[in-house]
């Protein structure tokens, strides 16, 4: 039997040395949930492109790299020269890459169902639930691959699979080929451009402000309903005026109530009878009880409610220049004797 040679049984024991070390390519993956944790939930950076770095592929690469290391613990011995598979039943770094992308693709639907079930869909949730699912793969990942013989565990040979990956990028004579994977590698870099945006910009809860009149029911609830439609001279209107901020800032706001004379669906008069003045804070709703009493002596009027932010009332406040504004129809009409 031939002795396996000093240079042979040195470069063997190399081999050995380096897949027993620490799995690098895992401990990168999960440092960088770990990393887009801090970046996107506890800093949540404005910078467009500090968000493109870390949430694309936390999204596009992190969970189907996780999973695919999870199933494939072993490495591919690949031919030097040709670049292809030797043994069969593991996958080549092209394929692990590959399939990372399209693992990804595939989960982030079922998560997203997940995360919608289970609670808000905001962006801070997406980002820590997909980081949680990275994080608990690859430990996974970690355990299956050190109960595998270490001449056999995976391992990142950048340098070594480079040709490798050129070779499968531009075969020789194949030109369509080529063709097929270039558009895979620009499909998958155009998947990462679009479903990405959203972590390219800040996204910002929608932002409103809403304006309500209430009355109190038989059970002592509030309620957008009730309103009396016909009251006597000099008779009041109770009502309970609810204004929502949802601006993402505190608001100060103010109240105009007005009667309105109206004909042919125009405006021909109008009075003001009351103005109150609101600061509320974001993500709040003040209630203000308050009864308007109109002046009219008889006839049908509109009492219009309009709401203006900052304090900026026009000389003439309307429902055309008014930020929000709600409105009742009442008839002011004689007790029969």
């Amino acid at each position: 039997m031939t002795e396996p040679s000093e240079g042979t049984a040195t470069s063997t024991a190399t081999a050995h040395r380096s897949n027993e070390g620490a799995p690098i390519d895992l401990v990168g993956v999960g440092a960088f949930a770990l990393s887009s944790v801090l970046v996107l939930v506890a800093w949540d950076p404005a910078s467009p492109v500090v968000r493109a770095v870390f949430g694309l592929p936390l999204l596009f690469f992190a969970p189907g790299y996780a999973v695919i290391s999870l199933l494939y613990p072993r490495s591919t011995a690949l031919d030097a020269e040709s670049g292809l598979r030797v043994a069969s039943g593991n996958l080549t770094d092209v394929e692990r890459v590959a399939l990372s992308f399209g693992l990804s693709v595939a989960l982030l639907p079922m998560m997203g169902l997940v995360i919608a079930t289970a609670g808000s869909f905001a962006p801070q949730i997406v980002v820590a639930a997909v980081s949680g699912f990275v994080l608990v793969f690859t430990v996974f990942a970690a355990v299956r691959r050190s109960r595998v013989p270490p001449h056999q565990r995976y391992r990142i040979e950048a340098a070594d699979r480079s040709g490798a990956f050129r070779r499968w990028l531009f075969p020789g004579n194949a030109p369509l080929q080529t063709a097929v994977n270039l558009a895979l590698a620009g499909s998958v870099l155009l998947a990462l451009l679009t479903g990405g945006y959203a972590f390219m910009a800040p996204q910002d809860g929608e932002e409103y402000t809403t304006l309500q009149l209430l009355t109190e029911d038989e059970a002592g609830d509030l309620v957008a309903a009730g309103y009396p439609d016909e009251i006597e001279p000099g008779e009041g209107i109770p009502l309970t005026v609810a204004v929502e901020n949802q601006e993402g800032e505190s608001m100060e706001y103010t109240l105009v109530a007005q009667q309105q004379r109206v004909e042919n669906g125009q405006v021909v008069e109008r009075e003001e009878i009351h103005r109150l003045d609101y600061r509320v804070n974001d993500d709040s709703t003040v209630y203000g009880d308050r009864t308007f009493e109109p002046t009219a002596e008889d006839g049908e009027v509109r009492i219009a409610f309009l709401l203006y932010e900052d304090g900026e009332v026009p000389e003439t406040p309307t429902t055309e220049n008014a930020y929000r504004y709600a409105h009742l129809w009442v008839d002011v009409d004689q007790a029969d004797d």
